[in-house]
Formats: C-alpha cells, sequence, structure tokens
C-alpha cells in the first residue's frame, strides 16, 4: 500500500513539475525580445554587416518576429588605365519573418538586395588646378531570398546560419538577445 501510495505522489509530483515548466515556456515565449548580431557572409568579397531582429511584442503572435540585415564589403580597388581610378563594393540588404519553433530555435525567411557596385572615372582629367576627376558608378542589383535557422542559448547568445541566393552563400550571425 505504502508502495502504491509513494507511486502517485511521485506521479502527481511530476506533472505539476512538468506543468510549471511549460508555463515558463509560455513566459519567456510571451516576453519580447531584440537580437542584436554580427553577421558573416562569404560572397564574391567577403562582407560583414549588422541584423536586428525583434520578436513580436503583441502576446497573440508572440512565436513571430521580424528582421532587418546589413551588409558590405570593403571597397576594392583595381587596376585601370592612368589617370583613371576604379572600386567596387558590394552591399546586400535583407529584411524578412521569423518563427519560433521551441524556447531556444527559430527559422526565419525573407527577401534580399544585392548590390554590386563599380565605381570609376572616365579617363579625362580636367586642365585646371582645382579640378577633381569626375566619378561614374554602374550598379547591378540582384534580388533573391533566404532561409535560416537560429539558436539562443539561455545566457542570450544568438547563433544563426543561413542560405542567401541574391549571393549564392552562406550568412552567419552571432549576437545577443535582450
Amino acid at each position: 500500500m505504502s508502495k502504491r501510495l509513494l507511486a502517485c505522489a511521485m506521479l502527481l509530483m511530476s506533472t505539476n513539475l512538468h506543468a510549471a515548466n511549460e508555463a515558463q515556456d509560455d513566459t519567456f515565449k510571451l516576453a519580447p525580445t531584440m537580437t542584436i548580431s554580427v553577421d558573416y557572409v562569404p560572397a564574391s568579397n567577403d562582407m560583414y554587416g549588422i541584423t536586428l531582429a525583434p520578436y513580436h511584442y503583441d502576446r497573440d503572435y508572440s512565436d513571430w518576429g521580424y528582421y532587418i540585415g546589413y551588409a558590405r564589403s570593403k571597397d576594392e580597388t583595381f587596376e585601370v588605365e592612368e589617370p583613371g581610378e576604379a572600386f567596387t563594393r558590394e552591399t546586400l540588404w535583407r529584411f524578412g519573418l521569423s518563427y519560433s519553433l521551441t524556447r531556444h530555435f527559430s527559422v526565419y525567411g525573407g527577401a534580399s538586395v544585392y548590390i554590386a557596385e563599380l565605381h570609376s572615372t572616365t579617363n579625362i582629367m580636367p586642365l585646371c588646378t582645382d579640378c577633381k576627376p569626375v566619378w561614374e558608378k554602374d550598379d547591378d542589383k540582384n534580388w533573391g531570398g533566404e532561409v535560416g535557422l537560429r539558436y539562443i542559448t539561455d545566457m542570450g547568445l544568438m547563433i544563426g546560419a543561413g542560405y542567401n541566393t541574391a549571393t549564392e552563400s552562406a550568412v552567419i550571425s552571432i549576437g545577443f538577445a535582450m
């Protein structure tokens, strides 16, 4: 009899602990959070950037969030015929929605635009003392999409990885959730 009573008490206690654990998960999911991350995009020129990803502040849609990201490469100069100058620059804008699968994992997806710019001079120098060369800009915009997965630890560290079709490369993120 005492064994059965003990087993019933343990079963009842474990059910209460499980319910309390689920209640904590719901409280965490309902709490609005904001993640700020540093991104690395290994495109034709390595790009570094930042992403802001708030999770929704409405309790009815607490699993949903959105994000916006910006990444840019260094200006890379290349040789052209004297007295000309030229450099390239790559920029990536990302925006979309995210959805929390569990307390720690979320998926994200959205649109992105990859801009490859070529800045060059006309090779014609004006014959005056204070004149500067005329710069021309040629840019190529490539629209695409991206999908990825984010993991947030209990301490607030966020690690993300995804694939971007505009750059045809990965997007790797590390940051903090607040």
